[in-house]
């Protein structure tokens, strides 16, 4: 496996705690972790599933640890406790308890496990555009997704990672102190990312996974997540396939010196950001920026932040892809039929969305039945639909196209399933519907979310189409309808709908061979 300078230090100096988790412990709710034994608990209504929350993966990154990559956790002796969740990464108007010290992960395994029947393990990131969202996978000690797609025959594992800007911020000074620490600069939520990563491969075996079968997966900011994972050398041979649920990858990111299609480089946006909220003065230390507020570093900009290329990020995904450089693992990528539920949080009006697409304005309109004599609802839908297809839906055809350049496979899904009562508030899937069907969650059977039989034969089918991936790297199997490998000449697609997905060639052709042309118009052409 690849080091790089900046992973943790902490397998070597923990190789005698690593030879005892090959022991298999008599008590399956402890584990001998490398750090330390790790006490779990079975959820309720859970009775085969082992639980393990709130265990750390690195120290807490606050006070001088703000801004650098992860140290290394101290191990202990006695059992931890991993009974109940442990505080979420700082974030604007949540409700649950907010810390620094959020670098944990939770673990969800059979509670019947041995060495000899190692089981894959998936990694869910979660999303909320990297400035929001957590690890939480049910309300413990519930049942949850977690437990509930564990009891498919996986170890699932979610992840927490900083946030916002003590994730996803560069400024001068702290430009200045990583070159003579010659540390890593910008994107340290992505580093929270690798360590937990390696930390799986540490510990898989010791809680029955297998560490040759790791799945990332995550939806949103979760998808992008896994799209940066698969393009940054920092993270090889820590994953083996990889899921990118609506995940962005073709959409502009800030470059950390320079400035780049149309935005400041990311270190000049961090130096305004801290001008325009704090008195610092003009040239503000790194010690400075430590002794600021977590409450208002927090709240600082607007909109979502994102991971910066030109540092752990060598560029954007889309064009880490199209060079051959993304790592070579099976890839599943996909999005829903109304991601357009995310255009809100954009300060923009639809007229102004479709005026952003110059001499192909006309085009646009027209695909997307906003000619000049819709209503303000409909074109106000039409611009949703296109933004959303625009950020998430063409990311997944391009990267699925550019795998090309690799020997492993990719796969594209489309996910357009809207419970009926549903049907009138949303003319579409919205954005991050597929998150519960993909976790083989049916809900209650009169849930309004889930109503009837055809959204749980749903979910049963997409977990189980998840859980084989993970597997084998192939989600076909068990008699479910043939999901074929994606290639540009067939642009076939899984289509997930109820009463059961089928495969199906060109969706959004015409839409997506607009966005296209204007994306590759964009990067010229790479």
């Amino acid at each position: 496996m690849m080091k790089t300078p900046y992973r943790l230090a902490a397998a070597a100096a923990l190789l005698p705690l690593l030879l005892a988790c090959a022991a298999e412990p008599s008590d399956p709710f402890l584990v001998q972790s490398d750090a330390g034994p790790v006490q779990g608990f079975a959820p309720e209504g859970a009775s085969d599933v082992a639980a393990f929350l709130g265990i750390p993966f690195a120290q807490a990154p606050e006070g001088h640890l703000r801004w650098r990559p992860p140290v290394a956790v101290e191990p202990w002796t006695e059992p931890l406790q991993a009974n109940e969740y442990r505080p979420i990464c700082p974030q604007g108007r949540a409700q649950l308890t907010q810390s620094e010290n959020c670098l944990y992960l939770n673990v969800w395994t059979s509670a019947e496990r041995s060495g000899d029947d190692a089981m894959p393990v998936m990694v869910w990131i979660h999303g909320g555009g990297f400035r929001a969202g957590n690890g939480r996978l049910g309300e413990a000690p519930a049942t949850g997704r977690g437990a509930g797609l564990a009891s498919r025959g996986v170890v699932v594992v979610s992840i927490q990672y900083r946030l916002a800007a003590l994730g996803f911020f560069a400024h001068p000074a702290l430009a200045a102190e990583a070159a003579i620490d010659g540390q890593p600069e910008g994107s340290h939520g992505v580093l929270d990312m690798i360590a937990a990563l390696e930390w799986v491969q540490r510990n898989a075996a010791a809680f029955g996974g297998d560490p040759d079968r790791v799945t990332i997966f995550g939806v949103s900011a979760g998808g992008m997540a896994v799209n940066t994972l698969m393009s940054t050398p920092a993270s090889a041979g820590l994953f083996h396939r990889a899921i990118a649920q609506s995940g962005y990858g073709t959409w502009r990111l800030p470059h950390l010196s320079e400035a780049r299609w149309g935005l400041p480089s990311a270190r000049d946006q961090g130096s305004a950001l801290i001008a325009d909220a704090f008195d610092v003065g003009d040239e503000p230390s790194a010690a400075d920026l430590r002794a600021l507020p977590v409450e208002e570093l927090i709240n600082l900009g607007t909109g979502f932040w994102v991971p910066i290329t030109g540092t752990v990020l060598p560029d954007e995904p889309g064009i880490v892809f199209a060079r051959g450089e993304q790592h070579d693992v099976p890839y599943i990528t996909g999005g829903n039929s109304f991601e357009g539920t995310i255009f809100r949080a954009f300060a923009t009006t639809p007229g102004d969305h479709f005026a952003t697409f110059g001499e192909r304005e006309g085009q646009a309109r027209a695909l997307y039945g906003a000619d000049g004599e819709t209503d303000a609802d409909a074109e106000r839908i039409a611009a949703a639909t296109l933004f959303g297809d625009q950020r998430y839906v063409i990311s997944a055809r391009y990267l699925a196209e550019q795998m090309k350049t690799v020997s492993s496979p990719a796969r594209t899904y489309y996910f357009r399933f809207v419970p009926e009562a549903r049907r009138e508030a949303f003319p579409g899937a919205p954005h991050g519907s597929e998150v519960s069907y993909a976790f083989g969650d049916p809900g209650a059977p009169d849930s309004e979310r889930y109503p009837g039989p055809d959204g749980a034969a749903l979910a049963d089918a997409m977990a189980g189409y998840w859980t084989r991936f993970a597997a084998t790297g192939d989600p076909n199997g068990h008699g479910a309808p043939e999901w074929p490998e994606y290639d540009a000449e067939n642009d076939t697609w899984m289509v997930l709908d109820a009463p059961e997905p089928k495969a199906a060639p060109g969706v959004l052709k015409d839409k997506l061979d607009l966005l296209e042309a204007v994306y590759l118009e964009r990067v010229g052409g790479e």
